[in-house]
């Protein structure tokens, strides 16, 4: 029990910290796009563009893989009593989005790419909530981490559904096959899935998911035109989405959950701490890209996107802190 306590703390450390490593690239990313350098940008990562999107990203698939796995094997997931919250909340939370996205997007082509309201990224959550420092308690960063991997769980099975159709043999394997050998791979005495994770984690956290946002966020805003974007249905749709409907969607499910007694709230656990986690749950990047990348082929429909995405992340990371600092059990 000392161990995966150990492992929780170091694997929040980590995540906490590369949320940091992953606004810089985004900052890094949007500055280069919007600078004198704007071509130069294009030029530096298009030639890596697919190396980056379908062979580095395939680590970063096979690392959740193999943390859907632990979670299962000496995890939340392990007690089905433990993981209801979680998982059930974490439902809401993707269900909730998508709805809204999808009846701001209705009778339009991108209508299909509701999954993009969906994903949670765990490393901007957890940094976001690394930053209200010891008021935090454990309860609350057990529930949020358990969510997000939960969130990824559902998303890899959306993805494999819903999106699988139309995308190269090679995508399938950097994503959904990745994920399938991490869960097949045999655990043994010497490499455990923990130390498998321990060990690709800092390289998946501090170099992938900054590279690939690097490669990825960087889009041309034009101001004058900004509002225009954001009021695009596309835009406008993840940010409702993912701002209202991630914490309405986890709270409300979250309720449901512990009123029905298919699961049991933790005492040290407040409805107003999991509607501080619901908030933070609607920074999405990493997954909600991917998916954006499959599902929608216009230049201009991903820029919408990407705006929509980082207007919706920066609310809720304001708001979730703003919810947490407040109600935190441990705030003073």
């Amino acid at each position: 029990m000392n161990r995966l306590g150990t492992f929780f703390s170091k694997f929040i450390k980590t995540e906490s910290s590369s949320g940091v490593a992953l606004l810089i690239a985004c900052l890094v990313a949007l500055i280069f796009a919007n600078s004198p350098l704007q071509n130069s940008y294009d030029s530096l990562f298009k030639p890596f563009h697919n190396f980056i999107n379908e062979g580095l990203m395939a680590i970063f698939f096979f690392l959740i893989g193999l943390e859907i796995k632990r979670e299962f094997a000496e995890g939340e997931f392990k007690n089905p009593r433990n993981a209801a919250l979680p998982v059930l909340a974490a439902i809401g939370g993707m269900a909730l989005p998508a709805l809204i996205f999808a009846i701001f997007n209705a009778g339009q082509g991108a209508a299909n790419a509701w999954a993009i309201a969906m994903p949670t990224d765990i490393a901007l959550a957890l940094g976001a909530l690394a930053l209200l420092g010891s008021r935090i308690d454990s309860s609350l960063k057990i529930f949020l981490l358990t969510l997000a991997i939960a969130d990824d769980l559902f998303s890899i099975i959306i993805l494999g559904i819903f999106y699988s159709s139309g995308i190269s043999a090679i995508k399938i394997a950097s994503t959904i096959g990745a994920v399938l050998l991490a869960l097949a791979l045999p655990s043994g005495k010497k490499i455990t899935t923990t130390r498998l994770i321990n060990w690709i984690h800092p390289y998946s956290a501090f170099l992938i998911i900054p590279l690939f946002a690097l490669a990825n966020i960087g889009v041309y805003i034009d101001f004058s035109n900004l509002k225009e974007i954001v009021s695009s249905s596309i835009a406008s749709g993840l940010i409702f989405g993912r701002v209202i409907g991630k914490i309405v969607g986890i709270t409300l499910f979250a309720w449901l959950a512990i009123q029905l007694k298919i699961a049991m709230k933790p005492a040290s656990l407040s409805y107003r701490e999991i509607a501080g986690a619901g908030a933070l749950a609607g920074m999405g990047l990493t997954v909600s890209l991917f998916i954006a990348d499959l599902a929608l082929t216009s230049a201009q429909e991903l820029a919408q996107v990407k705006v929509g995405l980082i207007i919706a992340a920066i609310i809720s990371a304001v708001l979730g802190t703003s919810i947490l600092r407040k109600y935190s059990a441990k705030s003073d």
